[in-house]
């Protein structure tokens, strides 16, 4: 991509986005600057008429190398190849390549041992266990997330609030939900959810989810999320 062509989708972006748009200096880089281009593909990755070019910015960061020492650097490269990932695995003949891209975030995210400030290594892992039972791939996914319950079995109180327990249980509740179990749906649900902070604003809401008789579960399960705190605005220990 040439420097008018970046500088002219900086711009598209701010005027499309105007009140809403981000500082133009979140691309002071410019397009030599692989932080700026990252950014930049997040942008466009929200503009149905832009996702080739989304697609092509967040390829040109694939061979970046985030320095280790700062958490938002590698969390910066992390995101992008899970927004690269996330756009190629709406197309069936990309997923292939939207796996080897969310496995090479999870591994740039699990390099270090960062806390991330918006990142979370669980929902990374939930990426590819879903889409890999897109890809028919489904108990491969399930004993992979088995693998990383079981890895924490006896440090919940160590390590109370788990985003890889949280994801991992979700993971299997939605996967009894697609096997007509709803009971067991709801356990997982339960499960999933004693690894994550619950403020008590949000326990009527889920205990009234968590009511529902019906055996309609994908429903109940959207419910349950709906009435979940957003995972991003939590507290997590890992």
């Amino acid at each position: 991509m040439t420097d008018e062509r970046f500088h002219e989708l900086i711009h598209h972006v701010l005027d499309c986005l105007g009140t809403s748009a981000p500082p133009h200096d979140l691309f002071a880089g410019g397009a030599g600057d692989w932080h700026a281009r990252a950014r930049l593909a997040h942008f466009l990755a929200q503009m149905p008429t832009h996702l080739a070019e989304a697609r092509t910015l967040f390829q040109s960061v694939i061979d970046a190398e985030p320095n280790e020492e700062h958490a938002q650097d590698v969390e910066e490269k992390v995101y992008a190849m899970q927004g690269l990932s996330a756009l190629e695995a709406s197309e069936q003949d990309m997923q292939e390549a939207a796996l080897e891209h969310i496995n090479l975030a999870i591994e740039c995210a699990e390099s270090t041992d960062f806390l991330y400030k918006y990142i979370l290594r669980g929902e990374l892992w939930a990426d590819r266990w879903n889409l890999m039972h897109k890809m028919h791939m489904t108990e491969e996914a399930e004993a992979e997330a088995d693998e990383r319950i079981a890895a924490f079995d006896g440090l919940e109180d160590a390590v109370p609030h788990n985003s890889y327990l949280y994801y991992g249980y979700r993971f299997k509740a939605h996967l009894a939900a697609a096997r007509g179990i709803p009971l067991i749906a709801k356990d997982y649900m339960h499960m999933a959810l004693h690894a994550m902070e619950i403020p008590p604003a949000y326990e009527q809401g889920l205990a009234d989810a968590f009511a529902a008789s019906h055996e309609n579960t994908a429903w109940i399960l959207s419910e349950i999320d709906r009435a979940t705190p957003n995972p991003e605005r939590l507290h997590w220990d890992i």
